[in-house]
């Protein structure tokens, strides 16, 4: 049985060189009726009609990357993370993506997302080839594609946390840590156990900072506890805290609401009640299409909107217009069952 064979030279899409060897004319000139090129070349009505019919005929379409190195944009623009892998499971990206999808649908541009391991290279080089309008970035002070930034010169916007000589858009860290300390000794709770994340972003330090201050004017006492992993965020030894009888911790604050929701898993399975015997509070308040397994008092982060305004202000920034240094958008209480 005699098989057909088709390679992928045989379905590549035209190019301007058959549009011009269908007309008779050079590449030069059809790139000036088609891609807009800058020539001295003078192109008569009569001939830009006869290249628009070659390139209907042949089925060509003009090259955006060259129309984009003509024009100085693109409209794409890239996302980088140098904390984590880009995990739509995580709901912290699910939200900020979801919310940089919509505005960049608004504005006509695409988003490119970076996969290409720990080198930022590889997306820099998109940008400095003009592959890229810009970035949005979400890492530390310290990671190595902030001074790359800085030699090109790329427009970029820091989200969630705040990156020295970028601009910046988050949400109020600050008061996330006073509405939990408020709502906590507002409901009886002198000592609190604090789960803090590892890798200590800005933006949880920020938080953790306000609500030992808080707790301290209100005279409540704070137990600091790192958590070994990400997915692994409460053990034996938190557990044994909150039940070691008398000065005992008996609320717990979760740096967000995955940790305050694994802390709540195990201390249901531990027999603890909460929230009669131990509180628990959450950071994020993230919306879900599911009926939780607890609902978690949280102070709610609008991240999507962080997402659509940190897109916008980075398409400002590339027509050239001034964006404001840093945007904070406020955050909310949300009450549940866990306090």
């Amino acid at each position: 049985m005699e098989h057909l064979k088709e390679t992928w030279d045989d379905r590549r899409a035209p190019t301007l060189k058959d549009v011009a060897r269908a007309v008779g004319i050079s590449e030069a000139t059809a790139s000036v009726v088609l891609n807009g090129a800058k020539s001295g070349t003078r192109v008569s009505a009569a001939r830009r009609q006869e290249v628009i019919e070659a390139a209907v005929r042949v089925g060509y379409r003009p090259n955006s990357v060259a129309r984009a190195l003509q024009a100085g944009r693109n409209h794409r623009i890239g996302i980088y993370s140098g904390r984590s892998e880009l995990d739509a499971r995580n709901l912290f990206f699910a939200e900020l993506l979801g919310g940089m999808c919509d505005a960049a649908r608004t504005l006509g541009s695409n988003v490119v997302l970076h996969t290409s391991g720990d080198d930022p290279g590889q997306l820099l080089e998109l940008v400095s080839s003009a592959a890229l309008d810009g970035l949005l970035v979400h890492a530390s002070q310290d990671d190595p594609i902030v001074p790359l930034l800085g030699e090109l010169r790329a427009p970029a916007i820091a989200i969630a946390d705040q990156v020295a000589g970028l601009h910046s858009v988050g949400v109020d860290d600050a008061m996330g840590g006073v509405l939990q300390a408020e709502h906590l000794a507002e409901k009886g709770h002198r000592h609190v156990l604090y789960k803090q994340t590892r890798f200590l972003a800005k933006s949880a330090l920020d938080r953790m900072e306000t609500f030992l201050q808080t707790s301290k004017r209100l005279g409540v006492r704070v137990s600091v506890r790192y958590e070994e992993s990400f997915e692994d965020s409460f053990d034996a030894s938190d557990v044994a805290l909150v039940r070691s009888g008398e000065g005992r911790a008996t609320a717990v604050v979760g740096w967000h609401d995955r940790a305050a929701e694994q802390a709540c898993i195990c201390l249901q399975e531990a027999g603890v009640d909460i929230p009669g015997e131990v509180a628990v509070i959450g950071f994020d308040g993230f919306r879900s299409y599911y009926s939780p397994r607890f609902v978690l008092t949280t102070v709610r982060a609008p991240w999507y909107q962080v997402g659509q305004i940190a897109t916008e202000h980075l398409a400002r920034l590339t027509r050239g217009e001034a964006v404001p240094l840093l945007t904070t958008l406020p955050v909310e209480l949300i009450p549940g069952t866990t306090t």
